[in-house]
């Protein structure tokens, strides 16, 4: 039966210099003992799409004795990437998926962040001159009723007379 988790994360950075690329995973599992510590390896064979990691969870015992207590351990895979290589990363845990992660690459994201602000923008834009065209439109229609009215009041008086 597999381990419950949870918090899993995938991150895909580059150094400072922005050269190098790495591929963080991280989560947290539950282990039944104090002594049993989870471990991340890459499986082996990869799999047949590049852009999916898999990844294969495992909990050893590490020697000695540890409490019998349910407790939540962190687990971290970190490896290097050519940059942008991942999309997501699969765990398995005896051969099956147990969690997918989506790879979130922060140049991409603030990227796309930066574009969808630059249409939110544009949207709010659009809709400031829509409204200012409605109001200028009803400005103009309520002059021209009262001109009307004022004509009107003017041929009223013309044919009193």
């Amino acid at each position: 039966m597999a381990p419950r988790t949870r918090n899993w994360k995938a991150l895909e950075m580059p150094d400072f210099a922005g050269r190098d690329y790495h591929l963080s995973v991280s989560g947290e599992v539950e282990v039944s003992a104090s002594n049993k510590t989870p471990h991340l390896t890459p499986h082996a064979p990869q799999g047949f799409n590049p852009r999916i990691l898999l990844l294969d969870l495992t909990i050893r015992t590490d020697g000695g004795f540890g409490a019998e207590v349910m407790t939540w351990k962190q687990v971290t895979l970190r490896q290097s990437t050519n940059g942008n290589q991942y999309d997501e990363v699969d765990i398995l845990f005896d051969g099956e998926v147990i969690e997918r992660i989506k790879v979130d690459h922060p140049k991409t994201v603030a990227a796309k962040k930066k574009l969808a602000k630059k249409k939110a923008a544009k949207k709010a834009a659009k809709k400031a001159v829509k409204k200012t065209a409605k109001k200028a439109a009803k400005k103009k229609a309520v002059k021209k009723t009262k001109k009307k009215a004022k004509k009107a009041k003017k041929a009223a008086k013309k044919k009193r007379v």
